[in-house]
């Protein structure tokens, strides 16, 4: 079946950027390489473990249409292949083509979808604040010893020797008791001014490792115009003390610097370090196999509310915007949502907060009307429409100069013999010639939704959403999702499409292979 419906979904003519028009000797076929890329995503192998599939398993020779001799590529040519895709975006690229394969061949219906993020980890270590302090400054260190000698000799002695054995690696001066790591710390940040002080200005301060120094300085220190002395048993002793201040765990920023060996790691008190995947797939009842119709890598420090907009405006892009988008409350914001509706997606998602005014729980015969009544639309691309069926004249927008305000004018005579004019929220305008409504777009969202949630049509929508979280629970469990063998966001992005990418391979699969034999078990 992969070799039969999935291989023939790479393009080839994709790539053909990544490489010269008339120079260099042959590539290896991309359909190979990246056919073993994704099969290697599709088991959660490592780089060695598929090769070795591919070097003695006689499925993947089937699989990818190799004899036995031609069953051969090195991990070099696996490298350098990930390079040249990051290179030239092409890991966004392959998955929006061969996911839009799909959808077709399968029929799915991509109307209504749902939206979620997961948490991710690259392949670090968790340090704590000290190791942070420790390992940034050992990492500087080595990389001044192996590309500056003789620089090298400009660090403190004292210095050197607190993070840096004679091999390279680490000491042991980060293993401190929780009683005595406050005072390390405090050595740690003088050390590191001291680092960043004596190295200012020379070669060094060129390298990759020296500008972690002054990241680390600038999120977790403060310069001050008194000096910081040592005291007597601290560990720097005697080396004089230096203008700075080690700041408190609170004011330290979530997007500081988590690790020197991936800067872009960031911290949720939620969820820990590492990164967001925003995750949005097809949701409907009659579709074979629900499909992954985008991912993205998201810094764990920011909301999920940000992400909103960028996965309908991608989505719309690619032609298979979605009519509703469940998501959860984060997403749900009423800004989102007047945004996601100018779009032209409904954005079906739990109200944040818990109150409600009366206006929120109005409604029925004989209430005063409100703007929830109305039928307005966001985009202003059509009159609104009042509860009793009257078109509105003309429509002012950023009304009072504020976004997503709107006053809507209503001709005079035609509201004057409206049955429902003593119900109106609309209002006589200062020139006595029509009558005018200024409607918070946002506030009405609120209105409308609420007054969902409480007629129970909301709660049978919604249910639903719930479905995506076995899709994270899949990604991560089936595919290696969740703790990555990569670090940097761009390394990271490119397996995270890859493994949507298998995801989405190995259910098109199941749904054929289902329809064709309906009594064959499906595969794992």
């Amino acid at each position: 079946m992969f070799r039969l419906l999935a291989l023939p979904m790479i393009q080839e003519e994709l790539f053909a950027p990544m490489y010269c028009e008339d120079n260099g000797r042959p590539n290896a076929p991309v359909q190979i390489v990246l056919g073993v890329l994704i099969l290697k995503e599709l088991f959660d192998l490592t780089d060695q473990e598929a090769l070795d599939q591919l070097e003695y398993n006689l499925l993947w020779h089937y699989a990818l249409r190799l004899t036995p001799e031609e069953a051969h590529l090195c991990q070099k040519t696996l490298h350098n292949f990930r390079a040249r895709m990051m290179a030239y975006e092409a890991g966004p690229g392959v998955f929006r083509d061969v996911t839009g394969q799909i959808l077709e061949a399968l029929g799915t219906k991509t109307g209504r979808q749902r939206l979620d993020s997961t948490h991710i980890s690259s392949n670090i270590s968790r340090l704590t604040r000290l190791g942070l302090f420790c390992e940034t400054n050992r990492l500087f260190l080595h990389a001044v010893r192996r590309k500056h000698p003789i620089l090298y000799r400009r660090a403190p002695e004292g210095v050197r020797a607190r993070y840096l054995k004679d091999d390279g690696e680490a000491t042991a001066y980060q293993d401190a008791r929780s009683s005595d790591s406050r005072r390390r710390l405090a050595v740690c940040a003088r050390d590191l001014y001291r680092l960043i002080d004596v190295f200012r200005g020379t070669a060094a301060a060129k390298l990759e490792e020296y500008g972690l120094l002054e990241r680390l300085f600038h999120d977790q220190c403060e310069a001050v115009k008194l000096h910081s002395k040592p005291r007597k048993d601290d560990d720097d002793a005697g080396a004089g003390g230096v203008p700075v201040r080690l700041k408190e765990a609170k004011e330290v920023a979530s997007d500081s610097l988590q690790t020197p060996h991936d800067p872009d790691v960031t911290y949720s008190g939620h969820k820990g370090k590492g990164y967001e995947v925003q995750v949005c797939e097809t949701s409907a009842a009659d579709n074979e196999a629900e499909i992954i119709t985008h991912v993205e890598v998201t810094p764990s420090s920011g909301s999920d509310a940000t992400a909103t907009i960028p996965t309908i405006e991608a989505l719309d892009q690619e032609g298979i915007q979605p009519e509703e988008l469940l998501a959860d409350t984060t997403y749900g914001s009423a800004k989102n949502a007047v945004e996601a509706e100018r779009l032209g997606t409904e954005l079906v998602a739990p109200v944040p907060g818990n109150e409600r005014s009366e206006d929120e729980v109005a409604g029925g015969d004989g209430a005063a009307l409100t703007a929830a009544d109305f039928d307005i639309d966001a985009g202003y691309s059509r009159p609104s429409v009042c509860p009793a069926g009257h078109k509105s004249i003309a429509e002012t927008t950023n009304a009072r100069g504020q976004e997503n305000h709107v006053a809507i004018h209503f001709d005079r005579a035609t509201c004057d013999a409206c049955p429902q004019h003593e119900r109106c929220p609309a209002r006589l305008s200062a020139d006595g010639t029509d009558f005018v409504l200024t409607v918070n777009l946002e506030k009405r969202n609120r209105e409308k939704r609420r007054r969902a949630d409480a007629g129970g049509e909301f709660r049978a929508r919604y249910a639903a959403r719930a479905g995506i979280e076995a899709t994270n629970s899949e990604l991560k469990r089936a595919h290696g999702l969740g703790r990555l063998r990569h670090r940097g966001r761009e390394p990271v992005r490119l397996a995270v499409f890859l493994k949507a990418l298998a995801c989405n391979i190995k259910r098109m699969l199941r749904a054929i292979l289902a329809r064709r034999r309906p009594e064959a078990p499906m595969l794992a």
